[in-house]
């Protein structure tokens, strides 16, 4: 085997290892763009009381990649309190498994800019806001 025949066969194996790493690499990047485009999707937080169909939403949003307990306790945090009421809010679905479950789905769901956490109040929970 001569030196140019060698030179030919080393780059067919070159390109034939090469050729399937990057278009392999190429799909982890694609899944990167699409997995960062997933978690800066925009998510409303809405404090709802289905009794007196009263609703709150906060004027801050959350991305889905920063959707904590601690972030969401402090978006309705910013939300007024009725000068009567002293203290930090008192909400009892913020205590429950299903709050967590909730923001669970939201940090794994794949909707298109539509999700919403919605935390049910009563009427009282809802009147201590001053909106």
């Amino acid at each position: 085997m001569d030196f140019i025949t060698s030179v030919g066969f080393v780059s067919s194996v070159i390109t034939i290892i090469g050729a399937p790493l990057v278009l392999w690499g190429i799909w982890l990047l694609f899944l990167n763009y699409k997995e960062g485009k997933r978690l800066n999707q925009i998510v409303s937080v809405v404090l709802q009381c289905d009794k007196d169909n009263r609703k709150i939403v906060p004027l801050m949003v959350v991305r889905r990649k920063d959707i904590t307990r601690a972030e969401l306790q402090g978006i309705l945090g910013t939300i007024k309190m009725k000068p009567s009421i002293t203290g930090r809010y008192k909400l009892d679905h913020l205590n429950t498994k299903k709050f967590w479950q909730d923001i669970e789905h939201l940090q794994a769901s794949d909707n298109d800019d539509n999700d919403q956490l919605i935390i049910p109040c009563t009427p009282e929970e809802i009147g201590q806001f001053d909106v």
